[in-house]
């Protein structure tokens, strides 16, 4: 159970990799989809639309697992919110986006129900990924991070929308969208992949001859654990 917990963090950085290299090769590999402009979300459309679709649908369990191996390594509502962008996450692949900004080619723009859920679970996941950063690592680092975070998810916003409406037709949302979240995912990875390589450093420390527990010796706690016992 103790090296579940301490590998569960590592899921971060997984997601993160997953993602950035995953929907890029894919964008680039599907006919008419232009990765300035296009969403990922809309990976999940069109023939090969279930690679999208898998791609969120897994990058969103490993964020759950993160979320979970984060508890303990960092404060509760960080980890909860790391969890809740994963379940964001399986949720859009769930509930596929609109065909709209030419992709599909040749498909005919759409405006459904479920196009409208899509978008209100990405603002949520956009809500939750920008609080997590925020709350994760360094302040000197991810508040500032998360500040450049918020500034390119609403810019990408209101360009899509501008560019759905036909006011300013081409513009390059995608890209801000992807630096966007390749940037929360990727510090959400680095912090979480350090806290699992500080536990496992520990792991080994407490099983070692030296370091570890004897007789009548306890090994150290994991950060957060001595808190939980003596929330018990």
């Amino acid at each position: 159970m103790d090296r579940v917990r301490w590998v569960l963090p590592a899921f971060g950085v997984l997601a993160a990799v997953q993602m950035i290299v995953v929907s890029t090769v894919d964008g680039l590999t599907r006919p008419g989809y232009d990765d300035t402009r296009n969403w990922i979300s809309q990976l999940s459309l069109g023939e090969h639309g279930w690679r999208g679709t898998l791609n969120l649908a897994t990058c969103g369990l490993w964020l759950i697992l993160c979320g979970f191996g984060l508890r303990g390594k960092a404060d509760r509502p960080a980890a909860g919110l790391v969890a809740w962008c994963g379940l964001a996450l399986v949720s859009l692949a769930v509930v596929r986006t609109d065909a709209g900004l030419d992709f599909p080619p040749g498909v005919p723009i759409e405006h459904t129900t479920r196009g409208l859920i899509h978008q209100m679970i990405s603002v949520t996941l956009a809500v939750a990924g920008i609080a997590a950063v925020a709350r994760l690592g360094p302040r000197r680092v991810a508040r500032p991070l998360a500040a450049v975070v918020t500034v390119l998810f609403t810019a990408a916003t209101v360009l899509v929308l501008l560019d759905a409406a036909g006011v300013l037709p081409r513009t390059p949302s995608g890209l801000l969208e992807r630096v966007a979240l390749f940037a929360g995912l990727g510090w959400i990875g680095l912090v979480s992949g350090r806290a699992a390589w500080d536990s496992s450093g520990r792991r080994h420390r407490a099983c070692s001859p030296t370091g570890g527990a004897g007789p009548g010796r306890t090994p150290d706690a994991a950060p957060g654990t001595a808190g939980t016992e003596r929330g018990r």
